[in-house]
């Protein structure tokens, strides 16, 4: 039997261009979409039998190729639909309304690195229990409840941490802060300024107090200002989120690049090995003495009008040990002061965390030979994070702030 279509072929054409669109979008990151677009507009001038085989047979091989990929899918935590927490790099948000456990056996450096992964293999993996909002944050309370709202990246999201250690938790457990958690991994400061200016303009949360947190690993990059950029324009569209869940199932994108990943000898190829007393330590992010580290005043100048109160310093792991690493003389790093000078010609606070990081060092080292940072990974650990929170807090609570 025949299908009936529309006598207009002109239409038919242009939905079959839509669904290919559709189709092939499931490849590839959100941010290719106008390349995808261009291709379907060739796609739209085939002909209408050519179109027609093209889409059954890109339909039967999207579901051919997701049978296959499931089983790696549902054993791989990377990969795995159910356990991604965030759509992919650079869009707007996470995924919304999680509640799950997983178990992590190695952290980002040594995961990614066929030279350290087995080494560093954790014997007992961390379970970490993941909750989310409807906005797609580490969240149990309400945005509107809290006194204060987090910005930033990994940092702050915290997937190598368990819910009830997390920053925001920790905050209102140990010293009655009401914070929210609005960090979100794979993001940059142009983020943190869309999600202040969402939460301020589209949510109308003007009477909160917003904590920017800038990591000196990843943050201080070339930023291009792009007027039409708006992460947070589409977030409560139907069909938007609609389409992110269906990709998020099939999850093709990220499985592709996890599996090609394992073709090479490691996608991080700078990491360092140092010994600090008696562990051996991951170190990735390491600047070299005079780097040249870029302003970031051109983003303070456009978002003027939705800057943070506070904006919080955090170190990498090498800045805090390096004078640990084989008696190394610490270089001199410019990126706090790069910071201070992009907001100099505002009122925002800026906040230098070293000082109290390497105040807890030998305490913590003497303790139990601890860290404040995962040993594979560029994280804070939890007794990262809790020396953090009293930071914060310090700083939070001071002159009634």
């Amino acid at each position: 039997m025949k299908l009936k279509f529309s006598s207009n072929p002109f239409l038919i054409k242009i939905i079959f261009s839509l669904f290919f669109l559709f189709f092939i979008s499931l490849f590839f990151s959100i941010k290719k979409i106008l390349i995808l677009s261009l291709i379907s507009v060739l796609f739209f001038f085939l002909k209408l039998k050519f179109q027609k085989i093209i889409l059954v047979n890109f339909f039967i091989f999207i579901f051919l190729f997701k049978s296959i990929l499931y089983p790696f899918q549902k054993k791989i935590s990377y990969i795995d639909n159910t356990k991604t927490t965030i759509y992919e790099k650079h869009f707007l948000y996470g995924v919304k309304n999680l509640n799950f456990t997983f178990e992590i056996y190695n952290g980002d450096l040594s995961a990614t690195n066929k030279k350290y992964k087995k080494k560093y293999y954790y014997t007992q993996p961390k379970r970490i229990k993941t909750i989310t909002d409807k906005f797609g944050f580490r969240n149990e309370t309400k945005v509107i409840d809290s006194d204060y709202i987090l910005i930033g990246d990994s940092f702050i999201q915290s997937l190598n941490i368990t819910q009830d250690k997390i920053l925001n938790n920790l905050l209102f457990q140990d010293y009655g802060l009401k914070s929210y958690n609005a960090g979100l991994g794979a993001t940059d400061i142009y983020h943190y300024f869309e999600t202040i200016k969402f939460f301020k303009k589209n949510k109308n949360l003007k009477n909160k107090k917003f904590i920017m947190f800038v990591f000196q690993g990843n943050d201080f990059i070339n930023y291009n200002l792009d007027a039409t950029k708006n992460y947070h324009k589409y977030i409560d569209n139907f069909f938007i989120n609609n389409y992110f869940k269906i990709k998020l199932y099939f999850n093709f994108y990220n499985s592709i690049k996890y599996f090609s990943n394992l073709k090479k000898k490691g996608s991080l190829k700078k990491i360092n090995e140092h010994k600090i007393r008696s562990k051996e330590v991951l170190f990735y992010y390491i600047f070299e003495p005079n780097s040249k580290i870029p302003s970031i005043k051109n983003l303070v100048n456009k978002y003027k009008s939705y800057l943070p109160d506070k904006v919080i310093f955090i170190p990498t792991k090498y800045e805090v040990y390096c004078s640990y690493i084989n008696e190394n003389k610490c270089n001199k790093t410019n990126h706090f002061d790069i910071l201070k000078e992009s907001f100099s010609s505002t009122n925002v606070e800026i906040l230098d965390t070293r000082n109290k990081f390497k105040e807890n060092i030998e305490y913590y080292l003497n303790e139990n030979d601890e860290l404040l940072f995962e040993i594979d990974d560029t994280h804070l650990n939890e007794i990262g994070i809790k020396v953090l929170a009293e930071f914060v807090s310090e700083n939070l609570k001071k002159k009634g702030q």
